[in-house]
């Protein structure tokens, strides 16, 4: 079988998205997948062309196990509505115009968002003579208007018939939870085609290391994207409020990044650490230098059923979580036993549970770690994922004859 990815974020950029598609298309092609990845130029999210890339036509890279086709885009930075569209729609353009090089496929899986990337997988897999599937990891426009990015009418009406279209012309759409397939297999356009396909995490990797030793502050890691949907600002005021008796540890980047710096360069906080952009092999071993890990989500209802891939590897690290949502995400932490929730944006809350997990016993915190890591082994191994998407793959392909 041969499976095309399209999609607009890929290593060597760092990202939750780059590693889980990177992953998924190598445990694929390692289980007999013949698999090919069409990205764009790396970019992500400084906007600038990482060396030793440089922007051109198309780029064809046949490392084993998988072949990647990068083709041109825009390469804008991750802030900015306007041109973070305008870079969307230049790689969406550019995959259509150099799909051919990808060459053949049985199925081409297409990540949204971005929207324009969703949309385009529909004319890249009649090009390829292929079947398409949407993984829909985050939906839009729903997300965009609910944190206020899109207002204009015009501009959502024009956007919700873009996704609806996607979903009638797809033969199966992916989601990665509950509330994701609920949301969107109430549609008339995606009846029938809603597959949940939970996240995975690489619980070889991600696995608990020994707390540090001593009496000192709780330490804490957010290790993620500093974005729109997180709202991570709540965090820095919580380790505020807690003061000395925790250390705040952020490794990440994103939207919301820089504000987060000019935040502290104007009002320091002596238990705040800003560590940047840390590679994803390197993550594994900040959950050995803290005690507990924090994962935030706004206070919206999309985010209700978000699933983000930050909490699980936290609890694979079988370190205690500080959670900061609610929905799918509450009901799992709850359910796994592995921390403490308070609502989205209640940064005294926060601070109050910070508090609570700093006087709890070593043996304490290392129960509910050791509870969190056994969660995810029992439901979000990646060797499970990868079967159940081979698995749903192949049946799509069969479903479908494709042309050559």
């Amino acid at each position: 079988m041969r499976v095309t990815f399209l999609t607009h974020y890929y290593p060597p950029e760092i990202g939750a998205p780059q590693a889980r598609i990177s992953t998924l298309a190598r445990l694929l092609a390692e289980r007999g997948v013949s698999v090919t990845v069409h990205t764009g130029f790396p970019h992500y999210p400084d906007g600038h062309v990482k060396p030793p890339y440089r922007v051109r036509p198309w780029l064809v890279e046949a490392e084993a196990p998988v072949r990647l086709v990068r083709s041109a885009v825009y390469p804008a930075p991750n802030r900015g509505f306007g041109r973070r569209l305008a870079g969307h729609l230049s790689f969406a353009g550019s995959a259509l115009a150099t799909a051919r090089v990808a060459g053949p496929a049985d199925v081409v899986v297409g990540e949204s968002p971005p929207l324009f990337v969703g949309a385009a997988t529909i004319p890249y897999a009649r090009l390829a003579g292929a079947a398409a599937v949407l993984n829909i990891a985050d939906r839009w426009p729903a997300s965009a208007v609910e944190l206020g990015v899109i207002r204009s009418r015009s501009a959502i009406r024009a956007a919700e018939r873009l996704e609806r279209a996607s979903y009638r012309r797809a033969a199966a759409i992916t989601v990665p939870t509950e509330g994701l397939a609920g949301d969107i297999g109430q549609l008339p356009e995606a009846g029938g085609k809603v597959v949940r396909l939970g996240p995975a995490v690489d619980t070889h990797r991600f696995r608990p290391l020994p707390a540090p030793a001593g009496d000192g502050p709780l330490r804490i890691l957010y290790a993620g994207t500093i974005g729109l949907a997180q709202g991570v600002g709540t965090l820095l005021e919580a380790a505020r409020i807690a003061g000395p008796e925790v250390e705040l540890h952020i490794a990440g980047d994103g939207a919301e990044a820089a504000d987060l710096r000019d935040r502290l360069r104007r009002n320091p906080a002596a238990n705040v650490r800003l560590l940047g952009a840390v590679p994803h092999e390197q993550v594994p071993g900040l959950y050995g230098d803290v005690d507990a890990a924090a994962v935030l989500l706004r206070d919206r209802p999309v985010f209700e059923s978000a699933l983000p891939t930050k909490l699980l590897e936290a609890m694979a690290a079988g370190r205690p979580v500080l959670l900061s949502a609610s929905g799918e995400s509450e009901r799992l932490v709850e359910a796994a036993e592995a921390g403490l929730v308070v609502p989205p944006g209640d940064a005294v809350a926060l601070a109050d549970a910070m508090r609570r997990l700093r006087s709890a016993t070593s043996s304490s915190l290392g129960a509910l770690g050791a509870a969190g890591r056994s969660y995810v082994e029992r439901n979000f191994g990646w060797d499970s994922a990868a079967a159940q998407w081979q698995d749903l793959l192949e049946r799509v392909a069969a479903q479908e004859p494709n042309s050559p």
